[in-house]
């Protein structure tokens, strides 16, 4: 049996042991640290993400003589995939961390391989590398939750919506007067319930002050509408989840990061292709909305375009400027106030 590995910096963070877990829809994989061996295959299981694998994990840490007090464990944010392990750690208090998947993944520089197992090792490996400065995650708020699951079935009506317009607009000429007839009616139907689902969003909002106060503020910035301030607010569990406006860009893959090596190899600033894609194609709307109704951003997008910048680069640029604003708004605690010569 390794040693086990005591932190003495920090009284929060006096963990002994140091666990990843690589979270997927129907399965987890779970992998301990080990400082002589950090891919050890007696310290990896993989269990079914179900109540029944959270016994059978706790089986397993207890047959290695590990106390839930004294583990750190770090996982992915994966959404809805991770809510039944941490609401089962909470119950157990287990001490556990949500991180940005694209952080965990720069952090641990170039590396070989990719799968479920070696992705646990490696957030593990991150766990105990980031010991002194992991902040241990809780639960989001049932408003949270609610409203996470409210804009989920949202968005899902509004790509219903969208292929309806798009068969009305294509097809139209081409299809019987009762076939067009249905899908207008279809169409008002899921706009009504849009409508339905938007006001119940409102609904929940104001029943919990501290969301309320951020969404407000968040409304204040030129560009950011209902859609943008809820997916942020939730994303953030109400800012509450990532320390500042680059570690969330990361997430939505907006940050840029460089592409170089050595002297030899200077590549341009590039961002990730991985990430909330939905997150970051909600920011492209509010990023066109910015470049063409707040006249900072408009100058801006004008300067690089005259530059020669690529206009994809451009909007990025815009997306990460809109995401800084929005920290800063919340830390500030004051709506977003344009200035005088930008009025």
């Amino acid at each position: 049996m390794f040693q086990p590995i005591v932190n003495t910096k920090h009284k929060i963070m006096e963990k002994k042991w140091y666990v990843g877990i690589d979270i997927s829809k129907s399965t987890l994989d779970v992998a301990i640290f080990d400082l002589l061996n950090d891919c050890n295959e007696d310290n990896h299981l993989r269990i079914p993400n179900t109540d029944e694998g959270f016994k059978l994990l706790v089986k397993w840490f207890e047959r290695k003589s590990l106390a839930l007090t004294d583990l750190l464990i770090c996982m992915e944010h994966t959404g809805i995939y991770s809510y039944l392990i941490r609401v089962f750690f909470e119950k157990k208090c287990v001490m556990y961390s949500m991180q940005s998947p694209l952080e965990i993944k720069r952090s641990l520089g170039i590396t070989r391989g990719k799968n479920d197992k070696i992705d646990a090792f490696r957030i593990a490996k991150y766990c105990y590398i980031h010991r002194d400065f992991i902040k241990p995650s809780k639960m989001p708020s049932e408003v949270l939750l609610k409203l996470q699951r409210l804009s989920s079935e949202k968005k899902r009506y509004i790509k219903q919506l969208v292929g309806y317009r798009q068969s009305l607009s294509e097809k139209s000429e081409y299809e019987s007067i009762s076939t067009v007839d249905r899908t207008n009616k279809m169409m008002k139907e899921t706009e009504s319930i849009i409508h339905e689902i938007e006001k119940e969003m409102e609904e929940l909002i104001c029943s919990d002050m501290s969301i309320k106060k951020n969404y407000d503020l968040l409304l204040s910035i030129v560009g950011i509408g209902m859609v943008n301030a809820i997916t942020t607010i939730v994303n953030t569990e109400n800012f509450t989840s990532f320390q500042n406006a680059r570690q969330y860009a990361c997430y939505v893959s907006v940050a840029p990061f460089e592409h170089s090596s050595g002297s030899s190899i200077h590549g341009q600033t590039r961002v990730s292709k991985n990430g909330d894609r939905q997150a970051k194609a909600d920011l492209s709307q509010a990023a066109k909305s910015a470049a063409t109704w707040d006249k900072e951003m408009k100058r801006y997008f004008e300067r690089k375009k005259e530059q020669g910048k690529p206009y994809g680069k451009i909007m990025n640029a815009i997306k990460f400027k809109l995401i800084e604003r929005m920290f800063a708004v919340i830390n500030r605690g004051t709506p977003f106030v344009r200035l005088q010569t930008y009025a």
